[in-house]
């Protein structure tokens, strides 16, 4: 294994385009910084970007590169200092600090899907009982109460203060209710085999 792929291995594209200042969007399409757009057209994949407006494209050391008009050793000397990789460019890698640095990466990588998981489930479930609620609410007062929705209006409020709440936890705070969102996801699930998506 090479200094460049380690480099590859150790640090992502869309953490590198972040900390340099690439304006990184929603589902990491990023404004290109290698032509003037108003929307972003640069895709940032974990191991590539590519950018379908001037097509420009490569790996973590050829956007950063491209950014700084670097050669490719300076550009790894750049990440490896900037984001304390602790790989010695000049001499064989420590593969013991490589291997360590790879287990960080894992485990924040681990734990970030982790989050996104527990939030998704969360909003998944709000936003069926909002949609209980509001279909399957009375139309007069001679109609039949449906089921969805007296369910919708006895856990709806709980929904949102847990939804709203996670978004303030810190890691602790959030690994805490972990059991509880798991209770959630179950009941989610019940709801849809049994009452559908509304």
């Amino acid at each position: 294994m090479t200094i460049f792929d380690d480099i590859k291995e150790l640090v992502d594209v869309p953490t590198a385009a972040h900390s340099y200042g690439v304006e990184v969007h929603r589902g990491n399409m990023a404004l290109c910084p290698f032509h003037r757009e108003r929307t972003p057209s640069c895709k940032l994949y974990a191991d590539h970007y590519y950018c379908f407006g001037c097509q420009a494209h490569g790996d973590v050391i050829k956007l950063v590169q491209e950014l700084f008009s670097l050669s490719a050793i300076e550009s790894v000397k750049q990440l490896n200092t900037d984001f304390g990789l602790g790989l010695y460019v000049d001499k064989p890698p420590d593969m013991e600090a490589v291997a360590r640095r790879r287990r960080e990466i894992a485990e924040r990588k681990a734990e970030k899907a982790r989050v996104e998981h527990m939030y998704d489930v969360l909003l998944r479930y709000f936003t069926l009982l909002d949609k209980y609620k509001m279909r399957y609410a009375p139309t007069s007062p001679d109609d039949e109460t449906d089921r969805r929705f007296v369910y919708a209006l006895q856990n709806i409020g709980y929904a949102e203060y847990m939804l709203e709440a996670f978004n303030r936890y810190n890691k602790e705070q959030q690994a805490e209710v972990k059991p509880e969102v798991d209770r959630i996801e179950r009941e989610y699930k019940r709801c849809i085999e049994e009452w559908g998506e509304g």
